[in-house]
């Protein structure tokens, strides 16, 4: 496809555009965006009878997952927490916890009010939630543990690799340091040691072209395409886009190409569809782009949530 020829394609499209992403996806987890959780960090911990990890799925900073494995008003060296069981026993499901953090030890009266009572609301919220979806009968929205995997698990388990192998096909992951990457099947690439995700409301900005050169590499175009919705009720202005657009163009070749149309993905049964990085900034490849020639959405976050 033609620089011209992806002009007339998109232009249209993206400056007409008011879309926005929830990532990751699924029934129960987008519904976890609007709890009232105020500026403590609240963490879901997923795990199933057959699993023997934990998969945590956070807003803000994640949690301690040996936190999880306990119940009620807690107190570390770090913080302070509430934690509550939503699901126990049910199924395949060994439990489903709900986690708040203050994110500081509190010590005074008044604190630990209002941090218990915003940590009620939190939990009424998802209660609310859940016995919609219990209601719905169905189980899945609640096995978020059975989306995600690390890295490692992925070569190793999936792919059936060898230690040097991992170690080969790691690399670009590794140089690229994504959070996560989004496959189209649903499931998730944890670039981490441990099963966790987090969970943010994104918003479309825009959009950048590429094209791929033998001799080059993968070549960006800059921003090349922009939309003209309004997002500075989300803090989101022009100076905040142009600064996540050069996170994604000041090594494009390895940041994100790379990523996209890496050799390990042609041995699994699907393709990456997007790439978080650091939590705020969510790019996605366009359909039918390919490795020759094509565009990224970029998705941002608002620096309010």
């Amino acid at each position: 496809m033609s620089r011209t020829d992806l002009f007339a394609k998109y232009t249209q499209v993206y400056a007409k555009a008011r879309a926005k992403e929830i990532a990751p996806d699924g029934t129960f987890v987008r519904q976890l965006v609007d709890v009232p959780r105020k500026s403590y960090d609240v963490g879901v911990f997923f795990k199933g009878k057959r699993n023997k990890r934990i998969v945590q799925l956070y807003l803000g900073n994640p949690i301690p997952t040996e936190v999880s494995t306990q119940e009620g008003f807690l107190e570390t060296e770090d913080s302070t927490y509430l934690s509550r069981t939503i699901l126990s026993n049910f199924k395949t499901v060994d439990f489903l916890r709900l986690v708040i953090s203050a994110g500081d030890i509190l010590t005074k009266k008044e604190q630990r009010v209002e941090f218990l009572k915003t940590g009620q609301r939190v939990l009424d919220v998802i209660l609310r939630k859940s016995r919609n979806i219990l209601h719905m009968g169905e189980l899945a929205p609640f096995r978020f543990d059975t989306k995600v995997r690390t890295l490692e698990e992925f070569l190793n388990l999936e792919l059936k690799m060898d230690e040097i192998s991992v170690e080969a096909a790691s690399i670009p992951f590794n140089v690229a340091a994504p959070t996560y990457i989004l496959l189209a099947d649903g499931s998730m690439i944890v670039i981490g040691d441990e099963p966790r995700v987090p969970q943010a409301e994104f918003f479309l900005v825009g959009g950048i072209g590429y094209r791929f050169d033998r001799t080059e590499g993968a070549i960006s175009e800059e921003r090349l395409f922009r939309t003209t919705a309004d997002l500075t009720p989300q803090g989101i202005d022009e100076a905040y886009i142009d600064g996540m657009i050069q996170r994604v163009t000041e090594d494009f070749q390895n940041k994100l190409h790379s990523l996209i149309f890496a050799d390990v993905w042609k041995k699994g049964k699907s393709a990456p569809v997007g790439v978080n990085f650091e939590g705020d900034l969510l790019v996605k490849a366009e359909p039918s782009s390919e490795i020759w020639t094509g565009v990224f959405e970029v998705y941002v976050k608002s620096p309010k949530a």
